[in-house]
């Protein structure tokens, strides 16, 4: 089947790799005495509630105070710190998918809700330039320890990607994304080659349903 013109989107954890990059960002600055291991508390306590689709990015108060103060330069440095971690947990499934769609010509752009500071490196490494993440703010070189704007979360994704697309001037109807979760709904309903990763019990059922392909990865 001819494929249109388009963009491979990928989300990034349990998609292209094992495990939350997030967590392991915010565990290895506690482990470098960045970030006060209060931080250990709460990351557990959000991943968790994200997992079970319990975050509302319209109704939570975004802020991430363990952050607050830190400047660029050292974040970006416990970055590429947890990066060789993250590197160790791509899928070898994914980055041989993702080699493909750049060889065929695709533009192939990561969109995860995942911290954008902490994600580039491995993007880097899989040869994914463009990057749809969550932003820090920064005052000068310092994080405020805010968001720029609500995490990509759930419609937030979506309408980031389609704004995305737009300024572009590229249908969804010619693009893909691949995820694992059913968070991502909305974006998986928008674009014309919604794809199953590693899917989440939900995901998974609902995937069977609409015949949308499913993937699995394993390291």
């Amino acid at each position: 089947m001819r494929r249109l013109a388009g963009i491979d989107f990928f989300d990034l954890d349990h998609t292209l790799i094992a495990g939350s990059s997030a967590v392991t960002f915010l565990l290895k600055g506690i482990r470098r005495g960045v970030f006060p291991v209060a931080a250990a508390v709460f990351v557990p306590l959000f991943y968790v509630r994200y997992r079970l689709g319990l975050i509302n990015p319209e109704a939570e108060t975004w802020s991430f105070s363990v952050l607050r103060g830190q400047s660029r330069s050292v974040l970006e440095e416990v970055a590429r710190e947890g990066f060789e971690d993250l590197r160790t947990r791509i899928f070898p499934e994914a980055r041989a998918l993702v080699a493909a769609r750049r060889a065929e010509g695709r533009d192939v752009v990561l969109a995860t809700s995942s911290i954008e500071i902490a994600v580039r490196p491995l993007a880097q490494e899989l040869g994914i330039g463009e990057v749809i993440a969550s932003a820090l703010e920064f005052d000068g070189d310092r994080c405020t320890g805010r968001f720029v704007e609500p995490p990509l979360l759930n419609q937030r994704k979506k309408h980031r990607v389609l704004e995305y697309l737009r300024e572009r001037e590229v249908s969804p109807d010619g693009c893909a994304f691949y995820t694992d979760s059913i968070s991502d709904l909305p974006l998986l309903e928008a674009v014309g080659e919604p794809v199953a990763v590693n899917p989440d019990p939900r995901l998974r059922r609902l995937a069977r349903s609409h015949n949308w392909p499913v993937m699995r990865f394993r390291l």
